[in-house]
């Protein structure tokens, strides 16, 4: 991540605890009735909606989550450094990737809050090149692969990631319109990894 404290929540180990990378986690203590409304929606439903979107259908995915997902942006690369910059470039210039993906789209909460999704799944050759290119994209200021269309700046500080085989799937989320919380923003991340196949 590039620029702030990154703030990673397992996709599979809930919303209770929160670990970081980098730097302090944040808390769900404090939430508006809303804003906890929310993050109880995506934990509760976020088994429900993996399957959903394993069968092909991540509009519908989002809205068992109580989101609704805007217009999506969809762009595919054979490699990753043009896209990409700081040490995680200087690592594709050594260690090259086979594909890359990005997605960019907007999201909406019940409140009303719109925040921006930015997930990419990077491919590698192997799985070992997987878990070390994992290992130095959650670490703060190593570097990014770049959105889509840069329309909010990406802080770093609402991301997740996970591997799957040799490929790594992280996502990060800013606000867009309204005011959403920390904890949505990071449950919105990780929902949006855990949709993305």
């Amino acid at each position: 991540m590039a620029v702030g404290t990154t703030v990673a929540l397992s996709a599979s180990g809930g919303f209770g605890g929160l670990s970081t990378v980098g730097g302090s986690a944040s808390s769900s203590a404090g939430l508006s009735a809303a804003e906890s409304v929310v993050v109880r929606n995506i934990q509760s439903q976020l088994p429900k909606a993996k399957r959903t979107a394993r069968q092909g259908h991540s509009q519908r995915a989002w809205k068992q989550l109580r989101m609704r997902k805007g217009r999506e942006r969809h762009e595919e690369a054979v490699e990753c450094v043009t896209f990409s910059f700081g040490q995680v470039q200087e690592f594709f210039l050594t260690t090259p990737c086979r594909k890359l993906e990005r997605w960019q789209y907007p999201v909406t909460d019940e409140a009303g809050n719109e925040m921006l999704v930015a997930v990419s799944k990077v491919t590698m050759r192997r799985t070992s090149q997987a878990r070390k290119f994992k290992d130095l994209i959650d670490e703060h200021g190593t570097g990014d692969i770049r959105p889509i269309a840069p329309l909010v700046p990406f802080t770093g500080y609402h991301y997740d990631s996970k591997t799957k085989g040799p490929s790594v799937i992280f996502a990060e989320t800013e606000p867009l319109r309204g005011d959403p919380s920390p904890a949505v923003l990071d449950a919105t991340a990780t929902a949006a990894v855990a949709l993305t196949w």
